[in-house]
């Protein structure tokens, strides 16, 4: 996939994004029977015309996304079937992978900690999807942003508060949980991310959540990650993995940033700028860095965002206008509320969000759901209210597919 010209955005507006489908195994250690899940492409491209400076000249873009929120392979819009959700217990996935479908109930009360691993289980030409990441909604976006589309959703019980109270402003609803969440794919074309059915992203505004991956301890977020075998001087990229810490606090998905590798005990401390990550499974990625390493590093080395970001400041539990997104070297690429800031540019952002600082963990989650109304216009709302065991009908989750391999 080539990078897109914003000069093309005339054209984005009009033809929206490629979408495709991809066929995959329901369950890729049974392999009962092949599925397929909808995803769209989300070019390659330089932020530009966004409200503050900073967030402009970003490279974003360049992965696969759900087209719709997850579901199980074998759900349906039929509540006497499997009640709808599928034959897999919701909070289990096991080996089930998730699936991009539209026209049934959505997969949710799952866990941010079992969606990751629904996401993952979803494996494409050999590669392993995962669980949505802040880098990837920031992209989506604030691409959307730059469109120009007016983008809409149910965040008002099965229809976008902003619209009129007429049949054709209505999602259809879910037969699970009737009059206010709406099957997956269904409602009007102001719910696509460009205005165009079938020709980009569905849903980013209200119905449910999504949980994406970032986990934050004491509303602080510090992602790491360990070498994934030794490097040497001048390498231009980092193969990266939990060191089998799996679920452990901070490990998380890296987004583009600046990262120290740790003092391995021989070569010392080094830091590296971040350009792309491309992510291979549910604790795997490779860095592609801004210039080559200039020592020895060994593997199982830590690699850990430089600089801790505070996304919560000790806030409770409140909502708040997003006034203006974080700018930081990471967090620019990540579309985070500033906390400091609820008036400057809420006339663009639209939304409000609810920081929570409870002194442990909790992950993220975006989009908001179908009563959040005036709180969640344009995809930005976010919550760190909960954490990363918690489950609900008002949760769920979308997986992305990195491509490329430098």
């Amino acid at each position: 996939m080539g990078t897109f010209n914003t000069s093309d955005l005339g054209h984005l507006a009009k033809y929206g994004l490629q979408v495709r489908q991809f066929t995959h195994w329901d369950d890729e250690v049974a392999q009962n029977f092949k599925t397929m899940s909808t995803m769209a492409y989300v070019p390659k491209y330089v932020s530009s015309g966004l409200p503050q400076a900073e967030l402009n000249g970003l490279e974003l873009g360049g992965f696969w996304v759900d087209v719709f929120h997850c579901s199980q392979p074998t759900a349906s819009s039929d509540e006497t079937v499997n009640n709808g959700y599928g034959s897999t217990a919701r909070n289990t996935p096991a080996n089930i992978a998730a699936v991009s479908q539209p026209g049934v109930v959505p997969w949710t009360d799952i866990s941010w900690l079992n969606a990751r691993i629904a996401a993952s289980n979803r494996v494409i030409q050999g590669r392993a999807c995962h669980l949505m990441t802040p880098f990837e909604r920031a992209s989506l976006l604030y691409l959307v942003l730059m469109s120009g589309h007016d983008i809409r959703g149910n965040n008002n019980n099965g229809k976008d508060t902003r619209d009129t109270d007429t049949w054709d402003n209505y999602g259809i609803f879910d037969p699970v949980q009737p009059s206010y969440r709406t099957l997956t794919g269904s409602g009007p074309s102001s719910w696509w991310s460009h205005g165009i059915p079938a020709a980009g992203v569905f849903g980013l505004v209200g119905n449910i959540y999504d949980w994406e991956d970032l986990r934050l301890e004491s509303g602080i977020f510090q992602p790491k990650a360990y070498l994934a075998g030794g490097q040497t001087a001048a390498d231009t990229y980092i193969d990266y993995d939990d060191n089998s810490g799996g679920d452990a606090a901070d490990i998380c998905q890296l987004t583009p940033g600046v990262y120290t590798i740790a003092d391995d005990g021989v070569h010392g401390v080094e830091d590296v700028t971040v350009e792309r990550v491309l992510i291979t499974g549910r604790f795997t990625g490779r860095l592609i860095l801004s210039a080559g390493l200039a020592a020895i590093h060994n593997d199982n080395t830590l690699i850990r965002l430089k600089t801790a970001v505070d996304l919560c400041n000790g806030a409770v539990a409140e909502y708040k206008a997003i006034g203006a997104m974080l700018v930081d070297a990471t967090s620019k690429y990540m579309a985070l509320p500033d906390i400091a800031d609820t008036t400057t540019d809420i006339a663009t952002y639209l939304d409000s969000w609810y920081p929570y600082d409870n002194a442990d963990s909790r992950a993220l989650l975006r989009g908001g759901y179908w009563s959040h109304t005036s709180n969640a216009r344009r995809g930005f709302v976010v919550t760190t209210v909960n954490t990363p065991t918690s489950t609900g009908n008002g949760r769920g989750f979308r997986a992305a597919l990195s491509i490329g391999t430098i």
